[in-house]
C-alpha cells in the first residue's frame, strides 16, 4: 500500500512539474502580448503606415495563437490532474488543484497564477485604450469623409441666416451656367 501512495505522489508530482512549466510558459506569452500591445498602442497614436499596421496585426495573431496553444496545455494538465486525484474536473480551478502539490510547488503556482491574472488585468486596460484610440481614428475618419462629400455635392443653397442648406433635387435642370 505504501508503494502505490509513493507511486501516485511521484505521478501527481510530475504533473504539477509540469504544470509550473506551462504556467511559466503561459506568463511568458501573455508577456509578450501585453509589450507588442503597448507598442501597438504607441503606432497607432503616431498614424503608422498601413502596411505597418497589417505587419503588426499578423505579429499580434501570432502571440494570440501562442496564449490559446498555452492555455489549452493548461486545461488540459488541470484536467490530468483532477482524473489523478479523482476530483471532478468541471469544478477543478488552478487554486483548488495547486492545494494538492508540495509546498514549494504550491506556492510558485500560486504566484505564477497572480502574475497572469494581473498581466492579464494590464492587457484588458490596455486592449480598452487601444480600443478608444482606434474608435476616435474611425470617428475622425468618417467625419472628414462627410465633409469632403459636402464640398463635393452640388445640392448646397445658401441660406439668407449664413448657412449651407441643401437644395431638394425634383429632376429639373436650373442652370447649367454659374
Amino acid at each position: 500500500m505504501h508503494l502505490s501512495n509513493h507511486l501516485e505522489e511521484s505521478v501527481n508530482d510530475e504533473l504539477f512539474d509540469s504544470l509550473i512549466d506551462v504556467l511559466t510558459s503561459e506568463r511568458s506569452v501573455y508577456q509578450e502580448l501585453k509589450s507588442f500591445l503597448i507598442s501597438e498602442k504607441d503606432m497607432l497614436v503616431k498614424s503608422s503606415a498601413f502596411a505597418e499596421i497589417n505587419k503588426s496585426n499578423a505579429a499580434k495573431e501570432n502571440i494570440i495563437l501562442k496564449v490559446r496553444i498555452s492555455q489549452e496545455a493548461r486545461i488540459n494538465l488541470l484536467k490530468k490532474i483532477s482524473r489523478n486525484l479523482d476530483i471532478n474536473e468541471e469544478g477543478a480551478s488552478l487554486a483548488s488543484l495547486a492545494v494538492y502539490a508540495g509546498s514549494g510547488k504550491r506556492q510558485t503556482i500560486a504566484n505564477l497564477r497572480n502574475d497572469l491574472l494581473q498581466i492579464s488585468a494590464e492587457i484588458e486596460l490596455i486592449n480598452k485604450e487601444n480600443s478608444y484610440i482606434l474608435d476616435k481614428s474611425i470617428y475622425n475618419v468618417k467625419a472628414s469623409l462627410e465633409f469632403l462629400t459636402s464640398l463635393l455635392e452640388r445640392s448646397g443653397i445658401y441660406l439668407g441666416n449664413g448657412k449651407i442648406g441643401i437644395m431638394q433635387n425634383n429632376g429639373r435642370l436650373l442652370s447649367t451656367e454659374g
